[in-house]
C-alpha cells in the first residue's frame, strides 16, 4: 500500500439484473462467479470489502485475504444509491471505492490511482466516453454517507444528483488511462450476449491481474 488513505471496496451486488436475465453476482464467467472476478480485481488495493446484497440474496463466496462484510440493502427497490448508503454505513476506512458486481475486468490500479486524488475531495469520479462513472468512483465516507442517505429518503435516487454540496474531483479520460490504459475496468456485463466477449478478455489475461 502507498501513503494514500485506506480504502474499502463497496461492491453493489443487489441489482435486479433485468437485462441479464439472472443474478449477475453468481453468473459463472471464465470458470469463476462474476462477483469473484470483481473481488479479485479490487482486493489488492483495499483494506477491506463490503458486499451489498438484496435481502435474502444468495451470494457466491468472495475469495480474498481481505476482511469481507456482507450487508443487506436498507431500502428495497431504491437502486444503486441506496446500495451505496448501506455499504458506506459498514465502512471503517476514510474512503470507499464503489463498484458494481458486473465489471470483472476492474483493475486495482484504478482504485489506487483514484484514491490518490482524494485529498481535500469528497468524491473522485472518472469520466469515460464523456460520461461520469459513479459505480467506479471513490467516496469519502464521513461526508458522503449523510448526504446520500438524505437523498434516498427524499427519493432523489440518481447517484450523481446526490453530489450537491460535496467536493467533487472529476478524473477525465486521459487521466484515467494513466491507471487503466485500455479502460478495461469500465467493460461491464449487461446482457448474456456479452459473456463470450468478456470471457475472451479474461482468458487473454490468463487469470492474472
Amino acid at each position: 500500500m502507498n501513503a494514500r488513505e485506506a480504502v474499502t471496496a463497496v461492491v453493489v451486488a443487489g441489482g435486479k439484473s433485468t437485462r441479464f436475465g439472472s443474478d449477475k453476482a453468481s453468473a459463472i464467467v471464465a470458470g469463476r462467479p462474476l462477483l469473484g472476478w470483481v473481488v479479485r480485481g479490487v482486493s489488492p488495493a483495499c483494506e477491506a470489502l463490503v458486499v451489498v446484497r438484496a435481502e435474502g440474496q444468495a451470494l457466491p463466496e468472495a475469495a480474498t485475504d481481505r476482511p469481507v462484510k456482507v450487508v443487506d440493502d436498507l431500502y428495497e427497490g431504491k437502486g444503486p444509491l441506496a446500495g451505496l448508503v448501506a455499504g458506506l454505513a459498514a465502512c471503517e476506512t476514510p474512503l470507499a471505492f464503489a463498484v458494481s458486481c458486473d465489471v470483472p475486468l476492474v483493475r486495482s490500479d484504478l482504485v489506487t490511482g483514484l484514491a490518490g486524488l482524494a485529498a481535500e475531495n469528497d468524491i473522485v469520479i472518472p469520466h469515460v466516453d464523456g460520461f461520469p462513472q459513479p459505480l467506479l468512483a471513490i467516496y469519502r465516507v464521513e461526508s458522503c454517507l449523510p448526504v446520500f442517505r438524505r437523498a434516498v429518503e427524499e427519493e432523489r435516487l440518481k447517484i450523481t444528483h446526490a453530489f450537491l454540496g460535496l467536493r467533487v474531483r472529476a478524473a477525465r479520460e486521459p487521466e484515467v488511462r494513466a491507471f487503466d490504459p485500455d479502460l478495461e475496468s469500465f467493460t461491464n456485463l449487461n446482457r448474456a450476449d456479452d459473456l463470450s466477449e468478456i470471457e475472451a478478455l479474461l482468458l487473454k489475461r490468463g487469470g492474472h491481474r
